[in-house]
């Protein structure tokens, strides 16, 4: 199984530290923008997306300043957010939470189709798997490092789309995966960001029935 927890436990209640630490960062997008780059999959969380543009924020980017430029290097998830295991709408669309199989949580993020996904999305920074060989490390982490692991099948698939005439010709496909965005790249999007009052964690996604999961936001 997976579950959540903090590094250093601050329960919901908590002041918001100061200085707040995202100060420079977009504020976390509850709504998926529709104006997606065309023919691109649906993806679990922050910095697993596969072109320019492909987040949260869609093609005008944080408060319409323009997008990301890289595979890599979007904000957060573009797949349907869901609570558990078995939720996902489609492939790449699963994390990792509360229930699967040890080798389902060597995965997060890379499942192979529909209700295959081990649990919630977005993969929230203080998820950590407790099965098989990831466990009681970062799921985010784990995720992150599977999409670059997958990325050259990945973009095969993709140059094999835009030459079926699935994907614009002109859409950039690059050769490796940028960065994560720098404020969350060693950890993945946290609960502090996600929810940046430390009070209403409503907005986190992955809140599981034991109450250890959503970073101490569940009941």
């Amino acid at each position: 199984m997976a579950s959540c927890s903090t590094p250093t436990p601050t329960p919901p209640g908590v002041p918001v530290p100061a200085p707040y630490p995202y100060t420079s960062e977009p504020a976390f997008p509850t709504a998926i923008a529709e104006n997606q780059p065309q023919g691109m999959p649906r993806h679990a969380c922050m910095g697993l997306n596969s072109c320019k543009g492909s987040d949260r924020f869609g093609m005008d980017g944080p408060n319409k300043a323009g997008p990301h430029q890289c595979a890599g290097q979007g904000y957060c998830s573009t797949g349907t957010d869901h609570t558990c295991h078995v939720q996902n709408d489609c492939k790449g669309q699963g994390g990792c939470g509360l229930y699967g199989t040890g080798e389902e949580m060597e995965n997060p993020g890379a499942n192979a189709c529909r209700s295959q996904g081990s649990c919630a999305t977005p993969i929230n920074a203080e998820c950590f798997s407790t099965n098989g060989e990831n466990q009681s490390q970062s799921v985010w982490l784990r995720a992150r490092a599977v999409f670059e692991r997958n990325w050259p099948a990945t973009r095969q698939a993709l140059l094999d789309a835009q030459a079926a005439g699935q994907i614009p010709k002109d859409q950039p496909i690059p050769a490796a995966p940028g960065p994560a965005p720098a404020a969350f790249a060693t950890t993945g999007p946290t609960y502090l960001w996600i929810s940046d009052d430390n009070t209403d964690r409503g907005a986190m996604t992955a809140c599981g029935s034991s109450g250890m999961s959503g970073a101490g936001g569940c009941s």
